[in-house]
C-alpha cells in the first residue's frame, strides 16, 4: 500500500482527537457499494477496510451501501452516469462524489493516496465542499432495472432454451411423443395430455427453482460458505464443459449415444420411461398429464439440473422479488417451449422417425452449447 504523505502522516499523529473534530476539517465522503457474500467485498471487508480505519480513523466517513435495496442501486447508477462510469463491478467506491474506484484492485491501489490528497486538499483555504450527486428515483429505477436486463434477461432466456434442447430433455421428449402416437393418442386428447403435462413441467420447475433461490439467499448469512459454494460451482461446471465436448467429439464420430457420458443414469430413464407407459394408458389424460409431468420433470433435474443450478446462482445475485420471479417464469417457458413445439408438430403429423432423426443430429450442437454455457457461467462466477 502506498504511503500516507508526511503532511497527513504529522498531523494524524499530533491529534489526539479526530482531525475533522479538532481542526473543524470536514472528513473524506467514502461510497462504498458491496453485494454481501462476493469474493471481492470480503476481500475489502478483511484486508482494506481495517487498515483504512487504522491508518485514517477520524478522517473519513465511510457510507455502506448493500446492492440488495433498489434505492443503493438507483444511487450506484446516478454515480456512474454522472462520472461516465461504464463498468459494472462487484464492489465500487466513490471518493467525494468525484472519483470512482471500481474493483478490488482499483481500491487496494488508488483509495489511500486519494483519501490522503482530499484530506491534504481540504487544509487549503480555497477548498470548496464536494457537491453531492444527486438522482431521480423513479428514472433511476427504470436504468437499473434496464442495465440488468442488458445482460440477465437473454443470458437467461439462452440458459432456459439451452436446457429444453438438453439431449437429457429432448430424448424423454421424444419417448413422451412416441408413446402417444403409438398408443393412440390423437387431436384433442394429444392436446389435452401434452398442455397438462407442460402445464406441470413449468410449475413443478418453478418451484424447484424457488427452492434453489431460497437455498442460496440462505447463504448470504455466510459470506464465506456462500464464496466456497460458488467456487465448487464454478469447477464443477468447467468440469461438465470438458466433459461436454468430449461427448459432442465422440458422438460426431461415433454416432453411438453409449459414448455419451453426461446423461440421464439408466435407472433414472427406466423410472421415466415407467411413468410415461402408465401415464398414457390412463383414461383420465388431464390429471394423467399433470402427475407424469411433475414426476418425469422432477427426475431429469438429475441431468438438468447442471444447467438450472448456475442460471439461479445468477438470478439470485438480482435485486428485487418481483424481478427475480419474472426471471424464473421466463427460464422455465424458455425450458418447456421445444416440448410445446413438438406437442404441436405431433399434432400436425409429426413423426417418431422424424423427431429421431432430429434429436440424433443435433447431440453434438446442443453438447456444445452445454459446453460454451458451463464455461460462460463458471467464468462469470469467478469474475
Amino acid at each position: 500500500m502506498n504511503r500516507i504523505p508526511v503532511g497527513v502522516a504529522l498531523l494524524a499523529c499530533l491529534c489526539t482527537s479526530p482531525l475533522h473534530a479538532q481542526d473543524d476539517i470536514p472528513p473524506v465522503i467514502l461510497d462504498y457499494f458491496y453485494e454481501p457474500g462476493c469474493t471481492e467485498c470480503i476481500r475489502i471487508q478483511r484486508e482494506v477496510l481495517p487498515e483504512l480505519q487504522e491508518r485514517y480513523e477520524g478522517f473519513y466517513q465511510l457510507n455502506r451501501h448493500d446492492m440488495g435495496l433498489v434505492s443503493n442501486v438507483v444511487r450506484l447508477v446516478a454515480y456512474q452516469q454522472a462520472l461516465s462510469v461504464t463498468e459494472n463491478s462487484s464492489v465500487s467506491m466513490f471518493v467525494d462524489h468525484s472519483r470512482a474506484l471500481c474493483g478490488i484492485d482499483a481500491i487496494g491501489d488508488e483509495l489511500f493516496p486519494c483519501l490522503a490528497e482530499s484530506i491534504e486538499a481540504r487544509m487549503m483555504p480555497d477548498w470548496t465542499p464536494p457537491k453531492p450527486i444527486e438522482w431521480d428515483t423513479s428514472r433511476g429505477v427504470a436504468q437499473a432495472r434496464q442495465r440488468a436486463g442488458n445482460f440477465t434477461v437473454p443470458a437467461v432466456m439462452a440458459a432456459g432454451l439451452i436446457d429444453g434442447i438438453n439431449p437429457c430433455a429432448i430424448s424423454t421428449l421424444v419417448f413422451f411423443m412416441s408413446i402417444l402416437i403409438v398408443s393412440g393418442v390423437r387431436g384433442r386428447g394429444l392436446l389435452l395430455m401434452g398442455a397438462s403435462f407442460c402445464l406441470a413441467s413449468f410449475f413443478t420447475y418453478t418451484g424447484i427453482g424457488f427452492g434453489l433461490l431460497r437455498c442460496l439467499h440462505m447463504l448470504e448469512a455466510f459470506p464465506s460458505v456462500r464464496a466456497a459454494f460458488e467456487i465448487a460451482l464454478a469447477a464443477i461446471l468447467l468440469l461438465l464443459a470438458f466433459l461436454s465436448f468430449r461427448d459432442a467429439i465422440r458422438y460426431r464420430r461415433s454416432h453411438d449415444p453409449h459414448q455419451v457420458s453426461v446423461q440421464l443414469p439408466n435407472t433414472v430413464k427406466e423410472l421415466i420411461h415407467s411413468f410415461l407407459r402408465k401415464g398414457v394408458k390412463s383414461h383420465h389424460l388431464l390429471l394423467s398429464g399433470l402427475g407424469v409431468g411433475a414426476a418425469v420433470t422432477a427426475l431429469e433435474t438429475v441431468c438438468t439440473g447442471q444447467v438450472y443450478v448456475p442460471t439461479m446462482t445468477l438470478v439470485a445475485r438480482e435485486h428485487g422479488s418481483a424481478r427475480i420471479w419474472a426471471l424464473v417464469m421466463l427460464y422455465n417457458a424458455m425450458f418447456i417451449m421445444p416440448l410445446v413445439v413438438a406437442i404441436i408438430l405431433t399434432r400436425y403429423g409429426l413423426t417418431t422417425e422424424t423427431m429421431l432423426k432430429w434429436s440424433r443430429k443435433n447431440v453434438s450442437f446442443s453438447k456444445t452449447l452445454l459446453g460454451l454455457f458451463f464455461i460462460a457461467m463458471a467464468a462469470y462466477l469467478l469474475a
